[in-house]
């Protein structure tokens, strides 16, 4: 398919993650009483709107944003159906159902992944070494014409075993490689795993003029298999993926302000279009896999305590509830420039590291 579908494909993730959270605000909203005026998806001009029991509901021309928009959330309490005039209770709920729904969306995503695919699991060697596979094997090429078959696991090349001694997974990679080109250009004997028998197969003329070295005509890599989850294990098995790429997130950010980040650690709108666009292509079970770390992040992100997050409304609902009055709005807005402008200063940084990123080819596919 083309990169125009994919592109499309990314478009429509992230509208779903923004549709999804700013239902959560807007649900909430409408089961505790709150009066809202506008709820859209996108920013820009409106693509179509109508207005229902007072409430404008509209899709805008760029699907990379969204609104749940509140009477009188940005000011000092107007009158007794005004946000700020509501309890701080009732308030904090409707402020974190949006970072809810997220975590709520990427559990479901999980679960079907969970029960359609399973967990990947990684075949090793009996020494405890990543196994090396064929991954795929080039149409008339040497190797396709020797036998070789995707799932293929490599135990020697040319006489040089890779499952015994401990070896890194790149220097597994790089001893297939070298046997290879080192190889006589009639050929070179592998000796493979394929379904718990090991074969031995000649690859012959494997010399290629054209690229002036020998060349089999195989992609390897980490042998990696679905492993599927029964129904109940994949509701648990939710949960654990939830908690890996929680953990993940927060070491990642850790190491990042221990050791400096580097390009690519921060993604911004055009990284993770990109990204998305080429899991997508790598298949469904990889689409949900990055749908799930999308929603995730988008929910973490707007738990930030930071004015204007949802974290940051929360941590001063939550003082407001504890000690009984707000925190002065003119303090509130001040605080809010300052995050608006630290946001801004983060979305420039990320929006360049990404385009540097796309020069240097780190996004290619």
């Amino acid at each position: 398919m083309s990169g125009v579908f994919y592109f499309i494909v990314s478009l429509l993730v992230l509208a779903l993650m923004i549709f999804i959270h700013e239902l959560g605000h807007y649900t909430a909203g409408r089961i505790l009483g709150f009066k809202i005026l506008d709820f859209s998806i996108g920013f820009g001009p409106a693509l179509f709107q109508f207005k229902k029991k007072d409430i404008n509901y509209a899709l805008r021309a760029i699907p990379l944003g969204g609104a749940c928009r509140f009477y009188g959330e940005e000011d000092e309490p107007i009158d007794a159906v005004s946000f700020n005039s509501q309890k701080p209770l009732k308030r904090l709920i409707v402020i974190f159902a949006g970072p809810l729904m997220n975590f709520v969306l990427a559990y479901v995503l999980a679960v079907v992944m969970l029960l359609c695919y399973g967990d990947q699991k990684v075949d090793k060697y009996a020494n405890g070494d990543y196994a090396i596979v064929i991954n795929a094997v080039s149409e008339d090429s040497p190797a396709e014409r020797a036998g070789l078959m995707e799932g293929d696991i490599i135990i020697s090349v040319g006489g040089n075993d890779i499952s015994g001694e401990p070896h890194e997974y790149e220097d597994k990679i790089e001893i297939v490689s070298k046997s290879i080109d080192e190889a006589p250009a009639e050929g070179v004997a592998l000796i493979v795993l394929r379904d718990g028998v090991q074969k031995e197969i000649f690859v012959s003329d494997i010399f290629n003029e054209k690229a002036d070295k020998n060349l089999v005509g195989i992609t390897m890599g980490a042998y990696r298999r679905f492993v599927r989850r029964g129904f109940f294990s994949a509701f648990g098995g939710g949960f654990e993926l939830m908690g890996d790429i929680v953990k993940s997130t927060f070491t990642a950010i850790a190491n990042g302000f221990k050791n400096g980040f580097n390009q690519g650690d921060v993604s911004g709108v055009v990284g993770t279009v990109v990204i998305t666009m080429k899991m997508a292509s790598m298949g469904f079970y990889n689409l949900l896999f990055v749908m799930i770390i999308i929603s995730m992040s988008l929910g973490i992100m707007n738990l930030l305590p930071i004015l204007p997050l949802d974290g940051g409304h929360l941590l001063f609902d939550f003082i407001e509830l504890v000690f009984g009055k707000p925190v002065p709005r003119k303090l509130q807005s001040i605080l809010s420039v300052i995050g608006i402008f630290l946001l801004i200063v983060l979305m420039i940084y990320a929006t360049v590291s990404d385009i540097r990123g796309l020069f240097n080819g780190m996004f290619n596919w």
